[in-house]
């Protein structure tokens, strides 16, 4: 299955902020701390000019509070559809979860986890549709990291397990598909590219 490539001028992917855990509750229905909200609003100061006129999220409130903030400081609207959320998988809790998804991100294993190919499809429909209702401006796109590195391992030549391991919350990626290229924007903790 290949990726639909969204057309210039560009698309920034961004993982959501830390979520607030909540023990017995499913991690969909998480929210961002507060301590969160400071670094959406440091993400926020470092995204280019040229948006176009909405972030877009997922149906999630770590990603819907994500955009929320982004979009205040930037006067921008929030668009929310369900396709940019994250793989489907168990809701119950393990504590050996981030083997489990690195386990399924390199094989596509794991009972009860959505197919790769489904979580790619449905992700570049929903690009594809955004950016046909904003036409104009860098798409921003705020999601969760399993399903962003999927979409970015069929657009380009991350290494999957490694590119997901490393992504902070937020993290922040601007893929241009004229040419390929993938530039880290911003990263929670680290020093911005230009510092």
């Amino acid at each position: 299955m290949t990726a639909l490539i969204p057309e210039a001028p560009g698309l920034i992917l961004i993982r959501h902020a830390m979520s607030e855990v909540r023990p017995g509750v499913a991690s969909r229905l998480w929210g961002i701390t507060a301590a969160a909200r400071e670094d959406c609003v440091l993400l926020a100061h470092a995204l280019p000019e040229g948006l176009s006129p909405a972030v877009w999220c997922s149906d999630e409130p770590k990603a819907r509070q994500t955009a929320e903030v982004i979009a205040l400081r930037r006067g921008l609207s929030v668009e929310v559809d369900a396709r940019f959320g994250e793989v489907d998988r168990p809701t119950i809790w393990d504590d050996d979860y981030r083997a489990l998804a690195a386990r399924y991100l390199a094989t596509g294993a794991g009972e009860g986890w959505e197919p790769r190919d489904h979580v790619v499809e449905r992700f570049s429909v929903a690009i594809a549709e955004a950016r046909a209702a904003h036409a104009t401006g860098t798409l921003v796109v705020v999601n969760h990291g399993l399903a962003l590195s999927l979409y970015l391992s069929s657009v380009t030549a991350i290494d999957l397990v490694p590119f997901w391991r490393a992504l902070s919350f937020p993290d922040a990626w601007r893929f241009e598909p004229e040419t390929g290229e993938l530039t880290r924007v911003f990263a929670a903790g680290l020093a911005p590219p230009d510092a």
